[in-house]
């Protein structure tokens, strides 16, 4: 990473520690999406416990066709009455008559606290590895300020918008903005909605979406999607289904722009 690109993540690095700061990408499970509203649930205090959730699926086939489908999600959330502490990964792996024909890892680390009840701070950092993508590290890390527009028990909608900094790895040389490269910094904006929405006592789904203007190479841009459904089957486990759909508009000569991936899984849910 570049001088200019260490300072730019540590000090965005920084505000998320120190200041106000904001869990952005939703995962593929539910868990506790919001803040305690006063009046409709109890006070949760600056010791709320921590939560954790877990989903795994996949396949195999054999014969005409040998294939293996592997992905894994995992999620732990610490939410008190004014902030919210979310760490998720999630993996995703296929092989088909014995070639990769996708594997890639995201790792996630998001905080947010409430200045008002309807105003809040965030900051992000997240991690992607995807070397069918020619992606060998992404890291980004991001802050700025949100609104709630809709905040209840059963519903929620928030949007937000920020400034931050990426750089891509490549696993092999890129044209990429106008030359060859092995790895890209830039200072991206962020501006993105996600809301959760309870449909029944058992079923609840949850999306996000986030747009990542290039403000270094102008017109240039990234976006990602995830959406989830999840149907409890008990207090513990739960059928997951999640869409991810990533876009890039400059990814390299030779590399697809969109990227996307359906799972589905059992989840696990504990505190």
């Amino acid at each position: 990473m570049s001088r200019r690109g260490k300072l730019l993540f540590a000090s965005a690095l920084g505000l998320a520690t120190v200041g106000p700061a904001l869990a952005q990408v939703p995962p593929l499970l539910t868990v506790p999406d919001r803040r305690v509203v006063p009046g409709d649930a109890p006070d949760l205090g600056s010791d709320a416990v921590w939560k954790f959730a877990a989903s795994l699926g996949g396949s195999k086939t054999s014969g005409n066709t040998d294939s293996t489908q592997l992905n894994v999600t995992g999620e732990a959330a610490r939410i008190t009455d004014d902030s919210k502490l979310n760490l998720a990964v999630r993996g995703f792996y296929a092989e088909t008559n014995d070639t990769r024909t996708g594997a890639n890892l995201y790792l996630n680390t998001q905080y947010d606290r409430d200045f008002t009840r309807d105003w809040f701070g965030f900051g992000k950092l997240d991690a992607l590895r995807d070397h069918p993508a020619n992606i060998h590290l992404r890291t980004s890390a991001f802050t700025g300020v949100g609104y709630h527009v809709v905040r209840t028990s059963e519903n929620t909608w928030d949007v937000s918008g920020g400034l931050g900094y990426t750089e891509d790895r490549y696993v092999r040389p890129a044209q990429v903005a106008g030359a060859l490269r092995d790895e890209y910094g830039r200072v991206e904006g962020v501006l993105s909605e996600s809301s959760s929405h309870k449909l029944t006592d058992t079923t609840s789904i949850r999306q996000k979406l986030g747009v990542f203007p290039n403000l270094k190479n102008s017109g240039e841009y990234r976006v990602v999607f995830d959406a989830g459904l999840s149907v409890a089957i008990n207090s513990a486990l739960s059928l997951t289904a999640g869409w991810t759909y990533r876009f890039d508009s400059d990814p390299g000569i030779g590399v697809n722009k969109v990227d996307t991936v359906w799972v589905t899984g059992i989840g696990v849910k504990w505190d």
